[in-house]
């Protein structure tokens, strides 16, 4: 019997090929495991940057037909007025809005009352259309607003009715929700107020007593800064503003005001605040007078306005005493939100167009009232003039779209590509 010892080396060899090819075969499909799975996320990144540029331009196709919808109105006033007056223009002011005023979607969004062909004829243009995103832009107008940078007006009496305007917010959101009564029944609005015109004034004395900056937790000179808001955001800086102020106010307030509230087109909780008279019953009256012709339609002037305020219990006098400037032509400041989408991506511009040459007349043509000692707030020229400004001038750093100042409300809204 031949003895085979443990330690002697195998000279056969078969079967270690098969061994080192497995191994081989392994190390490849790991390799083509990780670059399959780098190349996926590569694909999906690269797509998703696609999907946001897309959507972006979206967005930008609907501030550009916003424009151009902005730009046929402001032309219609203008051939209107010169053909067949201001004041008949002003009492058709409501066929003209929808020019604007209409929501305007891509792809077309259709009622039911649309008839099967004609819906035939939209799709068939859908389809011939190389624009493959979708979007949603709205246009509201921004002359209902009040104007936060009045409050460091050089004009007093527009500076102080601006200030009553304001205030009369907060009290009228006390007296008619319990909620934010219990929250702040004991607060000092006056003083959150006056602390807003620290913040613009140019001066550092404080409205409410000693030095405006003390009034915040960072020692700076340049906080308040003394200069007009830049933005609506800002708000938050301002000493004692908490956030129930601010989502009360950002509705009604803006920084490109036309220097008075154009009563025609002003948010009910705007109407509301300019007297603690002014009810609800006048409110819904106000709205449904100016938006239905049959009811009168738009106010004609501020007699008109204040005759059928009174009706309701509204103490029309006090407006007058305030100095509030009531406005009633057509409209010319105006925000466009537009929403572009493309895949599951969205993308948000805002942009503002508002007309220099008739605020710089306006706004000097009220500091002139002031200085005279008119009292009265100011009334906006319905003529010529007014209609003839330019169709979207705005200033040289405007995007979004010719003429419109572009904001980016939060997050990627209104960021480029």
């Amino acid at each position: 019997m031949k003895f085979v010892s443990p330690f002697k080396v195998v000279k056969n060899r078969r079967g270690v090929a098969i061994l080192v090819a497995i191994f081989a075969l392994m190390i490849m499909i790991f390799v083509a495991t990780e670059v399959s799975y780098d190349t996926s996320v590569e694909y999906i990144v690269a797509r998703q940057q696609v999907n946001r540029l897309k959507a972006y331009y979206s967005a930008k196709a609907g501030v550009e037909i916003s424009l151009l919808r902005i730009l046929i109105y402001k032309k219609a006033i203008a051939s209107l007025t010169n053909a067949i007056g201001a004041e008949q223009v002003a009492a058709q002011q409501a066929l003209l809005d929808p020019i604007w005023s209409m929501p305007f979607t891509w792809p077309p969004v259709l009622p039911d009352s649309v008839s099967s062909f004609d819906r035939d004829q939209v799709a068939d243009l859908v389809k011939e259309s190389k624009f493959d995103g979708q979007y949603l832009a709205t246009i509201e107008s921004e002359g209902g607003k009040i104007d936060l940078n009045d409050l460091g007006s050089a004009s007093k009496q527009l500076q102080e009715a601006t200030k009553a305007q304001i205030l009369k917010i907060f009290l009228s959101e006390v007296e008619n929700n319990d909620e934010f009564k219990k929250k702040y029944r004991d607060s000092r609005f006056e003083e959150l107020v006056n602390n807003m015109m620290d913040w613009v004034d140019e001066d550092t004395q404080g409205r409410n007593g000693g030095d405006e900056r003390d009034r915040y937790e960072v020692r700076s000179d340049f906080i308040p800064p003394n200069a007009p808001f830049k933005t609506i955001k800002e708000l938050n800086m301002v000493a004692g503003m908490n956030e129930d102020f601010y989502n009360l106010l950002i509705g009604r307030v803006t920084i490109f005001g036309t220097k008075g509230v154009n009563v025609n087109y002003a948010p009910k909780e705007v109407i509301a605040a300019l007297d603690p008279s002014m009810n609800e019953e006048a409110v819904a009256a106000i709205l449904k007078r100016r938006s239905d012709p049959a009811e009168g339609g738009p106010f004609k002037n501020e007699q008109d306005f204040l005759t059928y305020a009174s009706r309701y219990g509204v103490d029309t006098k006090a407006i007058q005493k305030s100095g509030i400037p009531l406005l009633f032509g057509a409209e010319y400041n105006f925000r466009i939100r537009s929403t572009g989408r493309f895949g599951n991506v969205n993308r948000e511009i805002t942009a503002v167009t508002f007309d220099i040459e008739n605020l710089r007349s306006r706004y000097l043509d009220h500091t002139a009232r002031s200085r005279r000692g008119l009292g009265a707030g100011l009334h906006a020229p319905t003529g010529t003039r007014r209609a003839a400004g330019p169709a979207a001038r705005a200033p040289a750093h405007a995007a979004g779209g010719g003429g419109a100042r572009r904001h980016a409300p939060g997050g990627d809204a209104g960021r480029g590509p």
